[in-house]
């Protein structure tokens, strides 16, 4: 904090579509070979707006600006003694199956203490699932020399209004924490923006499904 311009602006995300989407992986477990979370669904669209919006795929190293070619993102894991934050790899090229898998091996390998110290460096941005505890929305703090982070919250009713009339739908709120040193505030929006797109028209995703 007291070394870059920390900022975190805010999206409401509706997660109809995405559910089902969800369901549809869910009817898909035994092929997969694992069950998909919300947290592989939302690391892959993600990745999706980080190659849409690079801005935010960016660091500050030295006194340089980095753009980096990879889009290698950290997930947050809880453990009794504090977070660890374990490594997906190239997680744009992958699919949802695929990215759930290895979500899956990590976590299991953080939570018993058998991960390897390549497997928790180098992400270029960061994924925090504080949903997982009932939060809604948090002010995520980056971890350097990362330039962002998204924080998800959990997915509830809530009352929206749709053609005039009020309904309820199921709503997600995005925390994007960033460093305005180099990334502004209508980058951040354009890749909220994006990924708001991804999560509520999920089809933009199902080509890479499997």
């Amino acid at each position: 904090l007291s070394t870059s311009a920390q900022m975190t602006g805010f999206a409401r995300v509706d997660m109809g579509e995405a559910m089902r989407l969800r369901a549809a992986c869910l009817s898909s477990e035994a092929e997969f070979g694992v069950r998909v979370t919300w947290t592989d669904i939302v690391l892959k669209a993600a990745a999706a707006a980080l190659r849409a919006v690079p801005a935010l795929n960016r660091a500050i190293v030295g006194d340089e600006v980095v753009e980096w070619a990879c889009v290698d993102i950290g997930l947050a894991v809880a453990l009794d003694d504090g977070l660890i934050v374990p490594v997906l790899r190239d997680v744009d090229t992958k699919s949802i199956a695929e990215i759930a898998h290895e979500r899956r091996d990590l976590v299991d390998r953080a939570r018993t203490g058998r991960l390897r110290r390549h497997e928790i460096e180098g992400a270029t941005f960061t994924l925090s699932n504080f949903g997982s505890y009932d939060g809604d929305f948090e002010t995520p703090i980056l971890q350097p020399p990362q330039s962002a982070l998204l924080g998800i919250g959990r997915i509830a009713d809530e009352a929206v209004v749709r053609d005039g009339l009020v309904v309820a739908r199921p709503t997600m709120m995005l925390s994007l924490t960033f460093d305005h040193r180099l990334i502004d505030g209508a980058a951040a929006g354009r890749f909220r923006s994006k990924l708001r797109a991804f999560l509520e028209d999920p089809m933009l995703l199902a080509a890479r499904l499997r």
